[in-house]
């Protein structure tokens, strides 16, 4: 059991807001915790899901170079090997 000492504006809102629901102010307070516990949860999840794919982002930003890989020829950046004659035509 736990007891609250609540001010009267919130605790009259608190009743109002159990009436309109059709529930019981103890009813309505139970669901009120329940609820913030869960989307509590859920930004936690939501949180170490970030966390997850910010890892993975820093491990393929900071991994090692395969040296070996020729880099592009000036010819295979060249404005008109880029750009087709199909892109004209846009």
């Amino acid at each position: 059991m736990i007891t609250l000492n609540l001010d009267p504006e919130l605790e009259n809102k608190i009743q109002q807001e159990a009436k309109l629901k059709g529930l019981s102010v103890e009813k309505y307070i139970s669901l009120l915790i329940q609820e913030s516990l869960e989307n509590k949860d859920k930004q936690q999840s939501e949180s170490l899901e970030y966390k997850a794919w910010e890892e993975k982002l820093n491990q393929f930003i900071n991994r090692s170079v395969d040296v070996s890989i020729q880099p592009l020829s000036d010819e295979a950046i060249s404005r008109e090997n880029i750009y087709t004659r199909e892109d004209e035509m846009l």
